[in-house]
């Protein structure tokens, strides 16, 4: 009767996902206090995406947000909900691009692109600006250099993620 529960397999995926994005996450290079090169974070959100859906995305990202506020707060700063809204947003995003479909090298341009230029570089640059007061603009140009770094490492990883998990029988994969 009830369709809408949420399996164990599903939740225990999702835990490993937010575990694991907590983990790569830390895997970074930090450029300034607000600039660090990361490209291996975004896996497990977009991996919860591609194999559950676009609100398993979105909790894996928000939900990775806080676990990393509560155990490292010394090395992102203060909690601000600025950022679990763009990081559960990046992945309900993810989902939606990915759930149900083979990943190609453009849909996952698509995938990734929106993701660094409205999140990262757009509301990633305001929160910035909100926390520390720093002026929008002398910021960009060093989250450009290193978004266009993280961009096409992203798009290959993703692409052979996808692929990798692809080769696992249906019946592994099946949540």
């Amino acid at each position: 009767m009830q369709k809408n529960r949420i399996s164990v397999k599903a939740m225990v995926l999702l835990g490993l996902m937010v575990a694991l994005n907590v983990v790569l996450g830390r895997f970074s290079i930090q450029i300034v206090p607000q600039v660090r090169i990361s490209v291996l974070g975004f896996i497990p959100i977009a991996m919860a995406a591609y194999l559950l859906g676009p609100v398993y995305g979105a909790l894996t990202g928000a939900l990775g947000d806080i676990v990393n506020f509560f155990f490292f707060t010394h090395v992102y700063g203060p909690y601000f909900p600025g950022y679990t809204v763009t990081a559960l947003l990046s992945g309900a995003w993810y989902g939606f691009v990915l759930h149900g479909k083979k990943v190609t090298w453009t849909r996952a341009a698509l995938c990734i692109v929106p993701v660094i230029l409205l999140g990262e570089m757009g509301l990633n640059s305001v929160w910035t600006y909100v926390l520390y007061g720093d002026t929008l603009w002398a910021n960009l140009p060093m989250r450009l250099i290193t978004n266009l770094i993280e961009c096409p490492l992203k798009i290959a990883l993703l692409v052979g993620m996808t692929r990798l998990l692809d080769r696992f029988p249906k019946s592994y994969l099946k949540l």
